[in-house]
């Protein structure tokens, strides 16, 4: 089996020290400075550096250096910023298409034991099966976990449910169109009542400030006079919608 993808050469907790390593490295770094900068051996930081490079987060050739997001990186896990971090590692991993695929094994199986899903990734990596390349693989296992691509739930690896995104329509206050009424009869045998849809409220950029919506209920009047239902759209929209001030 070719090799489909490099696996890192050691555990997460080391590949962590290398890039913290390498954020505070000068550009071009060679091995011997990044050793003494993370109290790691050279070929420890050499191994992983393949690797490293795949997801964006070093570049160079025999020396290396950090790319801004391995600088972003490496800083937020230098001052243990832990969402910060995840977002980082969510970046780099979607710079790879093969190592970020991984995650879809996981969604069409409906979760895998970490065991299994290790197992998964040493096998689609192409790479030998020996303990170096395990520990690699378990390493890819924890990089997905940190980025928060996949999340541990009732022993099982899960695909993580991602939180709405807000977009800038979101932001803009919708125009309602009155439509055509419709008519219910209620209890009493008289009248309809027409919900209205919800009157929309522009979210605050703060997840601190609470947001509120105004449902609005109307009892109308059997009357088969169009005017009746224009004049009470009309009102609607200058008193309500758009209100003069």
């Amino acid at each position: 089996m070719t090799t489909e993808f490099n696996l890192p050469g050691s555990s997460f907790e080391e590949i962590q020290k290398i890039l913290k390593g390498y954020s505070h490295a000068p550009e071009q770094a060679s091995l011997d400075q990044l050793s003494k900068l993370t109290g790691l051996h050279a070929t420890v930081i050499s191994r992983n550096n393949k690797f490293l490079s795949d997801i964006g987060l070093i570049t160079g050739g025999m020396k290396k250096s950090s790319t801004e997001l391995g600088k972003k990186l490496g800083r937020a896990l230098d001052h243990k910023q832990d969402a910060d971090a995840q977002g980082y590692w969510k970046e780099a991993v979607q710079t790879n298409e093969k190592v970020a695929g991984l995650v879809t094994t996981v969604r069409i199986k409906g979760g895998m034991t970490e065991n299994e899903f290790s197992a998964h990734v040493l096998y689609v990596s192409g790479q030998k099966n020996n303990a170096g390349n395990k520990t690699g693989a378990r390493c890819v296992v924890d990089v997905l976990l940190a980025a928060n691509l996949l999340q541990e739930e009732n022993g099982k690896l899960v695909v993580s449910s991602a939180p709405a995104k807000e977009t800038s329509a979101d932001l803009k206050l919708a125009v309602l169109t009155p439509t055509q009424p419709t008519t219910q009869e209620n209890g009493n045998g008289g009248g309809a009542e027409t919900p209205l849809p919800t009157l929309p409220v522009i979210p605050q950029t703060s997840n601190l400030t609470p947001q509120i919506a105004i449902n609005i209920q109307l009892h109308l009047p059997e009357t088969e006079n169009a005017e009746v239902y224009e004049k009470l759209f009309k009102a609607l929209r200058e008193h309500l919608l758009s209100p003069k001030e």
